[in-house]
């Protein structure tokens, strides 16, 4: 794959970029390339995890099977 100039600086940018901890684009970015089925129960919790004065960021985990 050849890509220009242009392309790999936009390429970088996107994996690079950072959001302020509060922000749903944190959480986006996140979900992006996940494959779950999420529940409105799940994106309320990280939320309020990634919304918390005290954290510099959250690992969230569900019950599995």
């Amino acid at each position: 794959m050849n890509l220009t100039d242009y392309q790999a600086k936009y390429i970088s940018y996107e994996l690079t970029r950072r959001f302020p901890p509060d922000s749903v684009e944190k959480l986006t970015a996140a979900l992006v390339d996940a494959q779950v089925d999420l529940n409105p129960h799940q994106i309320d919790a990280a939320l309020f995890a990634f919304r918390s004065p005290l954290s510099k960021g959250a690992l969230l985990a569900d019950e599995v099977g």
